[in-house]
């Protein structure tokens, strides 16, 4: 029995209470901006605060840390309790009917470890679920990641940032290095969901920069606990929160870090 199985439990409620929000319109929102392309609508709001709910009637002393709500620094929530939540990672997806898009939620301890998550996709119904320590499930049964292929093998995912203002983070010299080495590169536009296809071995790597800590920490945990090895993109270890990462099968993992940093050389 795990120390956080009420949490799992209480994260997998949350996730399900903002997918039920998310299904529940009939009609797709109007888009709004964040940024030139950062894209949000009503529906993320009316999600996130489905899930705050569910959180702060049980946990109402941690911090929760989302993408429409309070923006702390990592700084500001550092050994305290916390809770990473994306009430919808891929937001154009889901304004533009497509059904790649999933709900993200979190939990980091005090000692800046990420310690259980829920990935919920509601157009699928798939739920991930994970506790440090305890593996990983879709649906109740255990993950584990693809097996071992070389990078001419494999099917690698990534994605983009936001803002192409600084030329040298907008990964295009890394996306076109990799997709020299790989058999494909698949960009599907929301990196939790994306981590777990890697946890699921659907695909066998992903990549990302420029992300926020609530698109990393429960994928990562997800694709951590069924196997894969998972550091940010200089190959340290991925503790908690982190704004960029890379998953897949240890042998995989060396080869797709040795063709990024060449990329950045």
């Amino acid at each position: 029995m795990s120390p956080f199985d009420r949490e799992l439990q209480v994260s997998r409620r949350a996730v399900e209470a903002a997918g039920e929000s998310l299904l529940s319109w009939e009609e797709l929102p109007e888009e709004e901006w964040k940024g030139r392309i950062d894209p949000v609508s009503a529906a993320d709001r009316e999600a996130e605060q489905a899930a705050i709910s569910v959180l702060r009637d049980a946990f109402p002393d941690d911090l929760i840390v989302g993408e429409e709500g309070a923006h702390l620094a990592e700084h500001e929530v550092s050994s305290r309790r916390r809770w990473y939540l994306d009430p919808l990672d891929g937001t154009t997806n889901f304004l533009r009917d497509r059904p790649h898009w999933c709900v993200s939620l979190a939990l980091v301890d005090s000692t800046d470890e990420a310690v259980c998550a829920a990935v919920l996709a509601p157009p699928t119904g798939d739920l991930f679920l994970a506790v440090r320590g305890g593996g990983a499930t879709r649906g109740g049964e255990r993950l584990g990641i693809s097996r071992a292929r070389p990078l001419d093998r494999a099917v690698v995912g990534s994605g983009f940032p936001y803002s192409f203002d600084d030329l040298s983070r907008t990964n295009l010299r890394e996306w076109a290095a990799v997709t020299v080495e790989a058999l494909a590169v698949r960009c599907s536009g929301a990196a939790a969901l994306d981590l777990c296809d890697v946890a699921w071995g659907r695909l066998d790597a992903f990549w990302e920069m420029e992300l926020a800590p609530w698109d990393t920490v429960a994928g990562a945990l997800i694709a951590r606990e069924a196997g894969a090895l998972t550091t940010r993109l200089d190959g340290s270890e991925m503790r908690g929160a982190a704004t960029e990462v890379l998953a897949a099968p240890s042998e995989l993992h060396a080869e797709v870090l040795e063709v990024l940093y060449r990329a950045r050389s």
